[in-house]
């Protein structure tokens, strides 16, 4: 059985932060970093959390993300932007790419932008959320470039694209958001590193190994020969692997970077699609927060059927989850934390004594 340790969040967030920096990130681009990751953590996505910042590290010292890059604005109007990111820090990129569309949203009905060659971005919904927490109804859609291809079509045995992600948003009051984020995948594949890193099974009907039977063991996407993941939908996946088809073609299109099969050059990397909508250049944003608001109730207030839980709504889990987590801790697998003690070791980062002392 795996062994979980609980630490305060901020002790994870600054060793995460320790880590990047003495690693070669600069101090900026690792607080913005870890702030993102162990807000996942705390929403209980621990798939997109600190885990990461093996990944990010290894990337660093491969040559597939860097350190201090720009981020470059390649076309502009009022109510659209193209840009690139270098492969640059994904957080740190996405949040100058979501301040120079907020700027033009305020004065624009709908406000669109690409973002090509962006190192990972980590939990997709953290960038809408922020803009429903600013009044923005909003979609933000991403790709892989065309470089990762581990999701099978239905009836198929290769994988032909990747998780293929969508994040939507709707402004509720109080700076609350109505949050949607979810992968064209059955999972996400963060969520099958997790549980491969922490030596557990995953459930029925996400993953098939490469001769195309049904598996749960999380081990035949990281060794070869490779099993590939399936798309939402069960029996009906085809609409699953369609919806992410449709966003390697949008994302790809628009930010000029590839679908698959990409060219052997490419990068791993994030391409972006933000779009964005101001209500109060439509019926206002009174009107679309009172009516988030009385569909929500109405949803939950649904009977629940016998022997299950109350109804919830997208997001609800995640919002008790930070509450439980910010007051009692965030639990973490020792396979995970000794990964990041070894690397903060290479890195000559100091270890809290917090930790040690558990280890």
């Amino acid at each position: 059985m795996t062994e979980y340790l609980t630490f305060p969040a901020r002790t994870l967030r600054d060793f995460a932060a320790t880590i990047m920096q003495s690693g070669g990130f600069t101090a900026d681009e690792a607080a913005i970093t870890a702030d993102s990751l162990i807000l996942s953590n705390l929403l209980g996505h621990d798939s997109h959390g600190v885990m990461r910042v093996t990944e990010y590290m290894s990337f660093l010292k491969n040559g597939e993300l860097f350190s201090g890059k720009q981020l470059e604005t390649l076309k502009e109007t009022e109510n659209s932007l193209w840009v690139n990111g270098h492969y640059g820090l994904g957080q740190v990129q996405m949040s100058r790419f979501l301040d120079q569309l907020v700027a033009k949203a305020k004065t624009q009905a709908v406000v669109c932008g690409a973002m090509q060659d962006c190192a990972h971005i980590g939990r997709l919904g953290e960038w809408s959320e922020r803009l429903g927490a600013k009044g923005f109804a909003a979609i933000v859609c991403a790709n892989d470039n065309g470089t990762l291809q581990f999701v099978t079509p239905p009836g198929g045995k290769q994988g032909r694209t990747s998780t293929n992600p969508m994040a939507l948003a709707i402004p509720l009051p109080d700076n609350d958001v109505f949050s949607l984020d979810i992968s064209t995948s059955a999972v996400a594949v963060g969520k099958i590193k997790l549980a491969y890193q922490s030596g557990e099974r995953v459930a029925e009907g996400l993953l098939q190994d490469a001769e195309g039977s049904p598996t749960t063991d999380p081990s035949v996407m990281f060794t070869e020969p490779k099993g590939t993941l399936q798309s939402f939908g069960g029996a009906q996946s085809y609409k699953g692997f369609g919806l992410s088809m449709f966003v390697d073609l949008l994302v790809a299109g628009l930010s000029g970077g590839f679908a698959p099969p990409a060219p052997d050059s490419a990068l791993a990397s994030n391409n972006v699609t933000v779009t964005l909508w101001n209500p109060e250049y439509f019926a206002g944003v009174a009107h679309m927060q009172a009516e988030a608001e009385k569909y929500l109730d109405f949803v939950r207030q649904t009977e629940p059927a016998p022997d299950k839980p109350p109804v919830r709504v997208a997001g609800d889990r995640a919002k008790q989850e930070k509450s439980k987590r910010e007051a009692g801790g965030v639990a973490i697998s020792r396979g995970t934390l000794e990964k990041l003690v070894r690397l903060a070791g290479h890195c000559n980062a100091a270890v809290p004594d917090a930790i040690t002392s558990k280890l």
